[in-house]
């Protein structure tokens, strides 16, 4: 789908969940339909209304649990309805039977819910072929929800997932190096609020795409994206518990040019990471020197403070400069872990064309 029409089609109502759920459930309807013809064919577009979710993995595990509650509730509801009339007693027994034994069993909780409307359906249509005709248009709703998933997804989507990580990823550096008195108390938080909104998004859309077919050509990107992302919500956390601290600062301190430098070179750490990872432009410094001079400037300014301040500010300083090596350290972390990722997918490359070249000299020779 292109982009530009999906945005028009959401101006009108037309999400890519209502897409998804409206062609499942009526194309669910239509095989049911064609192959049985029975009363109970609405069962099929119902399953797929009700599984289909924002992700793959997330509309596999609903229909799963469906299923299963389905199986488990309609057999014993069959086994008790052969003994007892449908009555108060018989939905007692069904239900303590059923919701015990899927209890007992750790069973999702959604399993459990769909054994107890299962359970009181089949014992009031009491018939044999109930449950076999419910599990099969159950079956093919969720079929039907899993392909609407993995084929119907956002145009251009590993993109803007890169897009809307590299916006949260500046967004956090130009927020750390802001924080030091002088700036809006309020554009701070506004701006850490919005980096960390950012990134939460960035890491649902790339959960999104798993499993679908834009996950195929840049599956290998995608789990370095998504590594860069998690250690990127860390460093998050990081920077919201400095600027705390600093507010608990006497003005002095977090006004000094010293915590200005500091803040800004780790802010600069960030924003390389986030370039060099998230962006296809050429990255104009090096990370790890860049990670050289913050630890530098962090050591040289308080080892200098220490001198010169009395115990108490020296205490909530140190906090402040905890907080921004633990920074440094998840970027360390973030970088290493990203590197080591691509040169094993390179090597992969590289042995699978050896491997093909081997295979092809020896038909040769």
């Amino acid at each position: 789908m292109d982009e530009g029409l999906q945005e028009r089609l959401e101006k009108f109502g037309f999400s890519l969940y209502m897409i998804r759920v409206t062609l499942a459930a009526s194309l669910s309807w239509m095989v049911v339909h064609a192959m049985y013809g029975n009363e109970f064919s609405y069962f099929a577009p119902l399953a797929a209304i009700l599984i289909t979710q924002g992700t793959v993995k997330a509309s596999l595990e609903k229909g799963l649990c469906r299923l299963l509650g389905i199986v488990l509730g309609g057999s014993v509801s069959l086994t008790i309805g052969h003994f007892f009339d449908v009555g108060p007693l018989s939905i007692l027994l069904i239900l303590l039977i059923g919701l015990g034994v899927a209890t007992a069993c750790r069973i999702n909780f959604q399993a459990i819910t769909q054994v107890g409307v299962t359970s009181v359906l089949a014992l009031t249509f009491f018939q044999d072929h109930y449950v076999v005709f419910r599990a099969t248009d159950t079956l093919i709703g969720v079929a039907f929800a899993l392909l609407f998933n993995i084929v119907i997804v956002p145009p251009k989507g590993f993109v803007n997932v890169k897009n809307t990580a590299l916006a949260g990823t500046l967004l956090l550096a130009d927020g750390l190096s802001g924080l030091a008195p002088g700036r809006d108390e309020k554009d701070q938080r506004e701006a850490l609020k919005r980096a960390g909104e950012l990134l939460k998004d960035s890491a649902q859309k790339q959960n999104e795409m798993l499993f679908t077919l834009s996950h195929i050509p840049c599956r290998n990107n995608l789990s370095v994206m998504k590594q860069s992302i998690t250690h990127l919500q860390t460093m998050h956390g990081y920077v919201k518990e400095i600027a705390t601290e600093l507010r608990l600062l006497p003005p002095h301190y977090a006004a000094a040019d010293w915590m200005k430098q500091t803040l800004t070179a780790t802010s600069d750490c960030i924003a390389i990471f986030g370039a060099k990872t998230l962006s296809n432009t050429e990255c104009d410094g090096s990370l790890p020197d860049a990670l050289r001079r913050a630890r530098q400037l962090q050591l040289t300014s308080f080892a200098e403070l220490q001198g010169s301040c009395p115990l108490t500010a020296i205490r909530d300083l140190g906090a402040v400069f905890s907080h921004l090596n633990r920074l440094l350290d998840e970027v360390e972390r973030a970088d290493f872990a990203v590197c080591s990722a691509a040169p094993q997918r390179a090597r992969a490359h590289a042995s699978r064309a050896v491997r093909v070249v081997k295979k092809g000299l020896s038909h040769k020779l």
